[in-house]
């Protein structure tokens, strides 16, 4: 896919129609199975880690989940956020002058069950208020690393709930378990294929359903915010080092590896 369709008139309209633009395809196919290799590690890594949780009773605040923010450290997942078409299709669709603040993997096989419905609008300035219906700001991007297929887990989201929708309070807990009949019909299934992308505001609501059956299927999500930002320090700590620390009250450090989008 060349660069010049990320900025088609069709894929601009589904970005402010839907809340979504994609999928669209990744240039550079060519680290997908030395990023797959990586996430595998991880998430064998995360099993063991959680095991021995169960095993002493250890909180899980106590540790830090080695599937987050790995952009930052390892340089396959890091160059899917230089891969030419993505870049170009940030660029055209939501801007310039970006930052990703936080990545993390989804790794669905047997067993695993289903993520409720949320949107990803963690904050919004610092500590201000968060408002769900700026679009001017925090976007979405997921790379699909295998196929997901409709009965692997398939991602689902709600079409145009980056604006209000008549009849629906938004006022709810950022996850919840089931959708009001007053967006059902909005709900809307997204496939996707290995070396595949999509960007959206992180507003739009979304969710991945339990795994059915077919082959290990496996995404990594991107949280996107235009620079100067402020990120409040609650939440994860980083894998990759980081500069989160009591003095400093946010976090915007380039050098700790989170990645400029010029």
């Amino acid at each position: 896919m060349q660069a010049s369709m990320f900025c088609s008139n069709e894929v601009k309209e589904q970005l402010h129609r839907d809340g979504i633009a994609g999928p669209l395809k990744l240039a550079d196919e060519s680290r997908l199975d030395e990023v797959y290799d990586e996430v595998s590690r991880l998430k064998a890594q995360r099993r063991a880690q959680l095991q021995k949780l169960r095993e002493t009773g250890q909180s899980l605040e106590d540790v830090v989940n080695p599937l987050i923010d790995r952009h930052m450290d390892v340089d396959a997942i890091q160059s899917l956020f230089f891969d030419m078409n993505f870049q170009a299709a940030a660029k055209e669709l939501i801007g310039t002058d970006l930052f990703v603040w936080r990545t993390n993997f989804f790794v669905k096989s047997d067993g695993t069950g289903q993520n409720k419905w949320h949107h990803d609008r963690h904050f919004e300035n610092g500590f201000a208020p968060i408002d769900l219906y700026d679009t001017r700001n925090h976007f979405t991007v997921t790379f699909a690393l295998t196929d997901i297929d409709m009965d692997q887990g398939r991602l689902e989201y709600v079409r145009g709930s980056h604006q209000p929708i008549e009849g629906f309070d938004r006022d709810i807990p950022r996850h919840f378990l089931e959708a009001p009949e007053v967006i059902q019909e909005r709900v809307t299934p997204l496939p996707m294929k290995r070396g595949e992308f999509v960007l959206f505001h992180s507003s739009v609501l979304h969710r991945s359903l339990a795994f059915g059956h077919g082959a290990r299927r496996m995404s990594m999500a991107g949280r996107i915010a235009r620079n100067g930002t402020e990120i409040p320090t609650y939440g994860a700590p980083n894998p990759a080092g980081g500069a989160q620390t009591e003095a400093e009250p946010f976090v915007y450090y380039r050098e700790s590896g989170i990645l400029p989008i010029n």
